[in-house]
């Protein structure tokens, strides 16, 4: 049935109305609306655009002349700082004027933006170079040398030395200077006013800072001249606007710089500052007066601001920034940017606009007149056509319209009229391509026999109860058998017996209604030569209409290789690569399961054995890793044939072994297998190319029901190996829980050691131990003893936790962070009391720091940091410390010489180090051990041990310091053989700092025959 459309209503008058005229006048309507309004809209848009643009151009005018002005005025005082870190560190001295001098022309020269560079000493002399804006080098020098005459004479650059006097003027006072009397009075870095130079027609700002020794008492001002041209300069090039200017004055009015005028008057040939609202400039004078105006007259009010106001009719842009520092200083910034340098391209845009909006309006009512004529021409093709087909004629077509709408029925049209034709060519079609299907059909039959013949896969088709219906050829080279001699057999009939369910499970399809499980089943079958091969089969259902299985396909693969890798890894995961021996996984199910059985039954014994062998990498170092796993091996084999078969022998890794010994009557038994295995691992070992002896360092720990893990045993057994090794290795111990308890301690230790260095430095504190001149019971120095404040145990003494530190190489850091503190704190005390200029601080030093890259630059950094002399340092080493790597232990020990440092070997006796080398070491003192001086008035072989290491430093060129004094009758003892120092608590007890400050403050050098505290 064909469609029926509905009828058009009825329009009325309208629809005597032409289509043409239908078609333009809504058209031109809507573009001329669209036109007006976008016009009114873009010129009203640019008024704000300009507003806006404005803002922003004035923002960041002056934003970029505030960081201008920051970077020009702190080079002033930067300059200063230099200078006085020159004198402060020695580089320069402030007493020699040429050395000064010849400073200075070096700063100008890096800083060219400063044309002066003074000083002025409290004695009234006075220094300094300039440039006079980069015409010439001058000297300037005055004071009461030249009778209180001051000269400019201009320097040869060439040899750096005056040329000719250019101008000397008298009654010159340096410490009446402005910028003198204001650095006095400031006692810290300011500026001066601005005031007119006296060579050049130019303002200039002064910069200056006193400069005081140690106790405070004033040397002097260093100061320079920034020239204001600069700034004017800057601001002549910097671009505003086209009419934009900028200038910068005082809170008081007077102007500092401008970007059009200059910001001063010449009166009789000297330059005279004039006030921004008398300025001959009549934008900066109105700027200013409003300024003034709205502060109520007071400069010291006006705030930052974007504002405007109206000039000889002529709308102003103005921008108001601070800009201000610590040294007084005090300016406002101000941009000015007139209107007009925006709106001149909004004016001519409006113009624009309104003759486009009248050409767009022309082109709009011809374009309609040409649309409509072309919209109505193929509609008058369409009439004619549809009354053709009326009349019965059916070979019509409609040729291209040129509207896409239009364009879709004139297809529509000739479509029609061609579709009889092409429907019988479609049934011609349709015949050749049923031909074309059924060859594709041959051709894929052909290429799946093709495939089944050549497949390695063997693939099957069963009927229900599992017995062939078909087999592919692949089954003769796969089994060694022929296809036709397997159809009718059942599977089960090759499978290996010990794989019959797994046969039963892939070929017996599941239950009715069941999905069938089509995951892969691996298993045996027998080949037709007797073997067996491993065969992984995946198991389909083929079903009928209704869903019912009616037969299974089967499809397998040799897969006999990766089931021999497969359990290959399985060995390889339980056991030891080198040796053969079990690892650690087995060990653990092992121990789990005596674990277990200890705990239900409890007559069961069972011992866990750790051994390690001693000095193992020594052998690795030596001999080479190839005859340490051989050793491994050797290790493993005598195990092996020592233990009984209910034992088991593991290798953890590396040189560790364990030995798990179940079902043991008692201990006895257990330390019994211990001797018997170390007497074993006793005898010589017989490489491939050596005879070697080792030894092993055995842990025994009996297991019991009170253990809840694998681990822990291990780790007790573990705990009671490193016991062995410490109590002398080649030997057993056996675990308690002291042993336990003492490594949870030093494990506790060591973590809050960390934790303290990482975030609690501050609770290693130093004490501090006099060093007396026992020839004058005068104090020397003061050793700096370490003591940590711990927040829960109180004051912890370095021997609780010295060993800790050196075994887990905290040691390097903590001796750095003493090292820092105790120079930091001889420095306080020489800057504060001069009684203690000449006391020196002993710090001592760890074998890792010695033997570590970059000692001597943190060293270094530790004397900078805190200001100290070299010579105020003296380091303290042991005589272990000198035997390793004696060459580059000189070289470090020659690097601190060098600086100035003083070298202590402490402990002197104690150690093993050569005398054969001692000549060579650059050290400045030996520390007799308390040891020998303690016993000297009961033993008069220490006495002479004592004597011979006196005379032995001072044939060396040694001094000789006494530990652990006290006695009086030690003190004399000494004093007759000559020693040259010494300390203990005869003389002082380590004190904290604050008992040092209150001695020092006593302002004596002296200590009586008791202790300090």
């Amino acid at each position: 049935m064909g469609h029926r459309f509905p009828a058009v209503p009825n329009r009325g008058a309208l629809s005597h109305i032409p289509l043409r005229l239908l078609i333009v006048v809504p058209f031109v309507l809507q573009v001329s609306v669209a036109v007006g309004l976008t016009g009114w809209l873009s010129m009203r848009q640019g008024q704000r655009a300009v507003n806006q643009v404005a803002s922003q151009l004035r923002d960041a005018v002056s934003h970029h002349i505030d960081h201008e002005l920051e970077s020009f005025l702190a080079t002033s005082h930067l300059v200063n700082q230099l200078n006085y870190d020159a004198i402060a560190l020695g580089q320069v001295d402030p007493a020699n004027q040429a050395d000064l001098f010849r400073h200075f022309m070096r700063q100008s020269q890096r800083f060219p933006y400063i044309d002066s560079i003074f000083w002025g000493q409290a004695n009234g002399e006075f220094v300094g170079h300039t440039v006079l804006g980069q015409q010439a080098h001058q000297l300037m020098r005055g004071g009461p040398s030249l009778d209180n005459h001051v000269q400019f004479l201009e320097i040869d650059v060439a040899t750096g030395q005056p040329a000719e006097l250019v101008q000397s003027a008298p009654d010159w006072d340096t410490l009446t200077r402005p910028w003198y009397r204001a650095a006095v009075q400031a006692k810290g870095p300011v500026w001066g006013e601005i005031f007119p130079y006296h060579a050049l027609p130019m303002l200039a700002i002064s910069a200056s800072r006193p400069v005081y020794d140690d106790s405070g008492k004033l040397l002097g001002v260093l100061g320079n001249n920034f020239f204001l041209s600069h700034i004017s300069r800057f601001l002549q090039e910097m671009p505003i606007s086209e009419h934009g200017q900028a200038f910068v004055m005082e809170r008081s009015g007077l102007l500092v710089a401008t970007s059009t005028v200059a910001p001063y008057e010449v009166v009789d040939g000297r330059p005279r500052r004039s006030y921004a609202v008398t300025n001959s400039d009549p934008l900066i004078r109105a700027s200013a007066q409003l300024l003034l105006n709205q502060s109520g007259g007071d400069g010291r009010r006006i705030q930052p601001q974007q504002t405007e106001f109206t000039l000889n009719r002529k709308r102003q842009f103005m921008q108001v920034a601070t800009v201000s520092d610590d040294y007084g200083l005090d300016w406002l910034i101000v941009v000015l940017m007139p209107e007009d340098d925006f709106m001149a391209e909004i004016r001519a845009s409006r113009r624009n606009t309104i003759a486009l909006c009248a050409l767009a309006l022309v082109g709009a009512i011809a374009s309609g007149l040409y649309t409509s004529r072309w919209i109505t021409r193929p509609l008058s093709a369409f009439s004619s056509a549809s009354q053709a087909i009326a009349d019965g004629d059916l070979n019509q077509e409609i040729g291209p319209t040129g509207m896409q709408e239009l364009e879709g029925l004139a297809q529509a049209f000739n479509s029609m009229a061609a579709r009889l034709e092409s429907s019988f060519g479609d049934l011609q079609r349709s015949k050749a391509d049923v031909e074309r299907a059924n060859a594709e059909i041959q051709q894929q039959a052909a290429l799946f026999r093709l495939m089944a013949e050549n497949m390695s896969d063997l693939v099957c088709l069963h009927s229900l109860d599992g017995t062939y219906l078909y087999v592919s050829p692949s089954v003769q080279w796969l089994l060694g058998y022929t296809p036709e001699s397997l159809i009718g057999l059942h599977p089960c009939t090759l499978v290996h017996p010990d794989d019959l369910s797994e046969c039963q499970r892939y070929l017996y399809p599941s239950a009715a209604g069941q999905p069938l499980t089509l995951r892969p089943v691996v298993c045996r079958m027998r080949h037709h030569q007797g073997y067996y091969i491993w065969l992984e089969t995946f198991t389909r259902p083929i079903v009928d209409a209704t869903g019912a299985v009616v037969q299974l396909q089967t499809a397998s693969r040799d897969v006999t290789d990766q089931v021999r890798m497969r359990r290959q890894l399985e060995h390889d995961a339980c056991h030891d690569s080198l040796t053969g021996l079990p690892n650690r996984k087995q060990l653990q199910e092992r121990l789990d399961t005596a674990l277990r059985q200890a705990q239900t039954d409890s007559s069961y014994r069972f011992a866990l054995l750790f051994l390690d062998i001693d000095h193992f990498k020594v052998v690795n170092d030596s001999l080479g890793h190839l005859i340490g796993d051989e050793l491994l091996m050797e290790v493993a084999s005598r195990l092996m044939a020592v233990l009984r078969s209910t034992d088991l022998a593991v290798r953890l890794g590396g040189d560790e072994f364990m030995v798990l010994l179940e079902n043991i009557d008692n201990i006895d038994q257990a330390q019994t297998m211990a001797e018997q295995i170390l007497e074993m691992l006793r005898q010589p070992f017989q490489l491939s190319s050596h005879q070697m002896f080792a030894t092993v360092s055995l842990g025994l720990v009996m297991g019991s029901a009170h253990y809840q893990s694998a681990s822990d045993l291990i780790r007790d057994a573990d705990t009671a190996m490193y016991r062995a090794k410490a109590g002398g290795r080649d030997g057993y111990q056996v675990f308690d829980s002291s042993m336990h308890d003492r490594a949870i301690a030093r494990l506790t230790l060591e973590t809050e050691l960390r934790s303290a260095l990482l975030n609690h430095p501050e609770e290693f504190v130093l004490y501090y131990q006099p060093i007396i001149d026992l020839q004058t019971v005068e104090v020397r120095g003061f050793e700096a003893l370490v003591r940590w404040q711990h927040p829960q145990r109180g004051l912890v003494m370095p021997g609780e936790f010295i060993s800790v530190a050196e075994e887990t190489g905290l040691i390097v850091p903590l001796s750095y962070w003493l090292l820092e503190l105790a120079c930091s704190q001889m420095a306080t005390w020489q800057r504060t009391y001069s009684q203690a200029l000449g006391l020196t601080v002993s710090v001592n030093l760890s074998a890792l720091q010695l033997h570590s890259q970059g000692l001597l630059e943190r060293v270094d950094a530790a004397l900078h940091n805190a200001g100290l002399s070299p010579r105020s340092l003296v380091l303290e080493i042991t005589e272990s410390m000198l035997i390793d790597n004696i060459d580059d232990t000189i070289a470090v020990l020659n690097g601190l010489r060098q600086r100035g440092i003083a070298l202590s070997i402490d402990d002197f006796g104690t150690g093993y180090s050569s005398l054969s080398y001692l000549y060579r070491f650059p050290i400045t003192s030996l520390k007799i051990d308390r040891s020998f001086v303690s016993q000297m008035e009961t033993s008069l072989s220490h006495e002479k041990i004592v004597h011979t290491i006196i005379n032995l430093g001072r044939q060396l060129g040694f001094r000789a310091i006494a530990e652990g004094i006290e006695t009086s009758e030690q003190v004399s003892a000494l004093k007759r053989l000559g020693c040259d120092y010494g300390q203990g608590y005869w003389f002082g007890r380590p004190q904290p700092a604050v008992e040092v400050d209150s001695w020092l403050a006593q302002a004596t050098a002296y200590y009586r025959p008791h202790p300090v505290a």
